[in-house]
């Protein structure tokens, strides 16, 4: 018997997938209301956790009389942050996923991946990278990695795959919907813009409304891991992507 995932997969790659941007869009905001308390709370998690880092990250931060800061230890506290946040993003993201699948979530799904610590902060960290070089290049290639990356921790948490692999495949799904992918970042964006008008309290909805979002595009697109996994890390480990 064939894996349904694997095919859905392989549909997603050959651009054989009907991309309904509003009926995703609708099929989330139901999701995120049927599932709101689990994913507020793991949302809450990750806001607080950034707090903190941000509090703790400033004992390092000296402004000079000219307006200039140094800030010592950048890289070291840079890397811890990576290696905290990661798993709670990946932990997020992961619970919209279960939500897509109809699978029950409370707040401790956020620490689920933490044993998958070190594999998740370096898929984050060469994510970074490649979106750093990219702002350096006329800012566009950095945003194509920001977006073409988006389904990489993901990879990594559900179907296990190496980090490389990950980013190439993330790469690839998005490259077949490119269109349709970036202007629900762009609703996205406005909403997350539109924050400060309502004094912050939008993002009550907006945060777990976008992980609702982004598990239901990965469940929709790749699917959760079946036997065909191998298959798929031959396929992702193709020299070039399928524009």
């Amino acid at each position: 018997m064939k894996d349904v995932n694997q095919d859905r997969l392989n549909n997603t790659l050959s651009k054989q997938y009907q991309f309904d941007t509003k009926g995703l869009l609708r099929r989330a905001a139901g999701l995120t209301k049927a599932n709101f308390s689990s994913l507020l709370q793991g949302s809450v998690v990750l806001f607080l956790t950034f707090v903190v880092l941000g509090v703790f990250a400033q004992q390092y931060i000296t402004i000079n009389d000219d307006g200039t800061y140094v800030f010592e230890h950048q890289s070291i506290i840079e890397i811890v942050a990576i290696c905290i946040v990661a798993p709670l993003l990946t932990g997020l993201y992961m619970m919209g996923v279960f939500v897509a699948r109809g699978t029950k979530t409370s707040v401790f799904t956020v620490f689920q991946f933490f044993p998958l610590i070190f594999l998740l902060a370096l898929t984050q960290l060469v994510n970074s990278i490649l979106v750093q070089l990219g702002m350096m290049l006329l800012i566009i290639p950095g945003v194509y990695f920001y977006l073409a990356s988006s389904f990489s921790l993901m990879l990594v948490a559900d179907r296990k795959l190496t980090p490389i692999s990950a980013i190439i495949l993330s790469c690839r799904v998005f490259n077949a919907y490119w269109a349709q992918i970036a202007s629900i970042f762009g609703v996205f964006f406005l909403l997350f813009v539109s924050v400060p008008l309502t004094l912050g309290f939008s993002l009550i909805w907006v945060l777990p409304f976008y992980f609702s979002m982004m598990g239901l595009l990965y469940q929709e697109l790749i699917g959760e891991q079946g036997v065909s996994t191998e298959a798929s890390e031959n396929d992702v480990n193709e020299s070039s992507f399928d524009a």
